[in-house]
């Protein structure tokens, strides 16, 4: 009788800690993704004679400085996708590609990012850019634009300037992976435009 009862009530706890176990929260796996920038190749080779490049601190519209990645629904709409963030600031990550674009296309031999005036000589190129926008459109375009301006030394006015608009990108409206791709497509062709102002 003791024997059975102790069996009864070892089963009643046995049955009480499954059903315990069933009701605890399920740990779920993140489904954060993050991406970067990357340049058009990661081969850099040394140009002779190619000038010394000083890369200012890329400026960003406010509304691009969060992390996630952006899609714009309409001229004053735009959507944060929340699971699918840059892997580093933006800014830093633009900085990064056009320094290997302009290294990989030999328009420059260095390109400094301190922004230490005492280190610029008057031979030397200064780069200011600043996005004013870099998203996808919900209807698969690709919004990126970028203006410039590339002066000689320190306190020379500007010798080139541009306004960087790439009209012929497109991702699939889904994906980010996909507009990670296409963003880096539109800073390499940022950096092609500036190459070409150096190396005039």
């Amino acid at each position: 009788m003791h024997r059975q009862c102790f069996l009864g009530f070892a089963g009643f706890v046995s049955s009480l800690a499954l059903t315990s176990c069933s009701l605890m929260p399920q740990a779920q796996m993140d489904p954060t993704r993050f991406y970067v920038l990357s340049p058009s190749s990661t081969a850099a080779a040394p140009v002779a004679n190619a000038p010394v490049v000083h890369l200012r601190p890329v400026e960003l519209a406010s509304y691009l400085r969060e992390r996630p990645l952006i899609v714009r629904r309409g001229d004053n709409e735009i959507a944060f996708r929340e699971y699918a963030r840059w892997g580093e600031p933006l800014e830093l990550g633009i900085a990064r590609v056009l320094r290997e674009e302009l290294l990989i296309r030999g328009a420059a031999a260095t390109v400094s990012t301190s922004g230490l005036r005492s280190h610029i000589d008057e031979k030397d190129f200064v780069l200011n850019v600043r996005v004013l926008a870099c998203e996808g459109a919900a209807h698969g375009a690709v919004i990126f634009r970028a203006v410039w301006e590339l002066s000689k030394g320190v306190s020379k006015a500007p010798i080139a300037s541009g306004d960087f608009r790439p009209t012929d990108l497109r991702w699939d409206g889904k994906s980010e992976a996909s507009l990670a791709a296409q963003l880096s497509r539109a800073v390499t062709g940022l950096a092609e435009e500036i190459s070409g102002a150096v190396k005039k």
